[in-house]
């Protein structure tokens, strides 16, 4: 009986030997296994749309594989940097974001700028992110009268003597539109909102959820050239009421 005893025993220990045995193994491998993540192969300045030829794959222990950072040189390509990235630090996936993410636009050759305007010069305040837009400048009379600016018509103005109509960019993109305040502008209301609904975008601010405020600020991508033209109307609109920048939905063109 005490043989039989003295046996299960030896059993049970040889089984929790086993165990441990097994669990230490694993524990050291977890420690001593690699993975190969992706480094920076040079150092890397902020803004930098990189390439896959800029980094290099560098062996790290085996959990570092499950941080959110880029493993495979084909997930980099035509990403920006955010922050200064250094020779063989790991790469975080908020270090390197998508140019649309980052910039509004994935076109790097394109400027993004923003100016004020008032609801009725763009097509009632109905502006949304995504549309495309023509960009007008128009010049009043070079004395114009109270009734010519008054006007909400654009036509009262052309037919004043001295007035004028140019497009400075077509199919312009909207990459954002704000309030005078700054707040983010929601979706437009659904067929069948009330009509002062119907006149402004609510406020993406749920502080202010309740209150519909204007577009009075648009955010376009258009080329370098077109951003200094839109800048240089914006300050002369602001010395003289002689100068209106004029934005209307961009048409549709069919495909033959």
């Amino acid at each position: 009986m005490r043989n039989r005893v003295a046996l299960v025993m030896a059993f049970i220990s040889l089984f929790v030997a086993l165990i441990v045995g097994w669990f230490a193994e694993t524990q050291y491998q977890e420690l001593v296994a690699t993975t190969e993540l992706i480094v920076p192969a040079v150092e890397i300045p902020p803004y930098t749309v990189v390439t896959a030829a800029m980094f290099k794959p560098r062996s790290f222990p085996a959990p570092m594989a499950n941080e959110p950072v880029y493993r495979e040189a084909s997930e980099l390509a035509g990403k920006i940097s955010t922050i200064t990235l250094y020779p063989d630090q790991l790469v975080y996936r908020d270090q390197l974001v998508p140019l649309k993410e980052f910039r509004y636009t994935d076109d790097e050759r394109l400027e993004i700028v923003s100016f004020p305007i008032k609801p009725e010069q763009a097509v009632g305040g109905q502006i949304q992110v995504g549309q495309r837009i023509n960009l007008y400048r128009i010049v009043l009379q070079p004395t114009p009268n109270p009734s010519v600016l008054s006007s909400p018509d654009p036509k009262v103005w052309l037919a004043a003597p001295g007035a004028g109509i140019e497009v400075l960019q077509s199919d312009v993109l909207v990459v954002d539109v704000r309030s005078t305040q700054g707040s983010p502008i929601a979706s437009p209301p659904k067929a069948g909102s009330s009509a002062s609904d119907m006149t402004t975008y609510q406020t993406a601010d749920t502080s202010t959820s309740n209150m519909n405020r204007p577009l009075t600020i648009l955010t376009v991508a258009v080329p370098p050239e077109v951003a200094k033209d839109i800048l240089r109307l914006a300050g002369e609109s602001q010395i003289t009421s002689r100068y209106l920048l004029w934005v209307s939905l961009a048409p549709i063109e069919k495909s033959k």
